[in-house]
């Protein structure tokens, strides 16, 4: 099984802070990096599951590449984990909303529905100023007091974490590899 490990980092720096430990939990040997930039239809089509990474607070320049995304993303039939902004841009490409919201440190999350993911109360970090809401494409299967935290696509095996499982939350990760 080979997945596609997607950056939406602009600075190489970041990507030690939020693709390399991706990378790390997924293995060497069934992986490729890719930057965002990097990706087509015809080169992530080899590729069985794809991850795409969060990126820095301060770091928001794959939003003005949405429709990049859009044409690369839309007709991959396979399991897509988006984390952070990776989160949004699956909501974004689907036509759900992002919306603003701070939040920074551990946050208590709650499993709302059964799901391949996660399950029960857990602790996560959460590094963001932006989330989702009022989604119409994606069912909630967790959350924070303050936000949503796991999504699912209502038809499609594309799933989403507002936090980051590379830091705290492995499992995730490896769970989502089993799917």
């Amino acid at each position: 099984m080979t997945i596609l490990i997607i950056s939406t980092c602009s600075v190489k720096l970041s990507e030690r802070e939020f693709v390399t430990p991706i990378s790390k939990i997924v293995g060497a040997a069934n992986q490729k990096i890719l930057h965002y930039t990097e990706c087509t239809e015809q080169n992530i089509s080899e590729f069985e599951k794809i991850l795409i990474c969060g990126t820095s607070l301060q770091d928001n320049s794959y939003q003005k590449d949405i429709d990049k995304f859009k044409i690369i993303l839309t007709n991959f039939e396979k399991p897509i984990l988006g984390i952070c902004s990776g989160m949004q841009i699956v909501c974004t490409i689907f036509g759900d909303q992002i919306i603003k919201n701070l939040e920074i440190g551990m946050v208590d999350i709650e499993t709302l529905e059964k799901n391949s993911l996660c399950k029960g109360k857990f602790q996560a970090y959460s590094i963001h100023n932006n989330s989702v809401g009022n989604l119409v494409y994606f069912t909630i299967l967790a959350q924070s007091e303050t936000s949503i935290q796991v999504i699912k696509h209502k038809t499609k095996d594309i799933f989403g974490v507002s936090f980051h499982p590379e830091v705290r939350n492995e499992s995730i990760i490896e769970n989502f590899l089993s799917i």
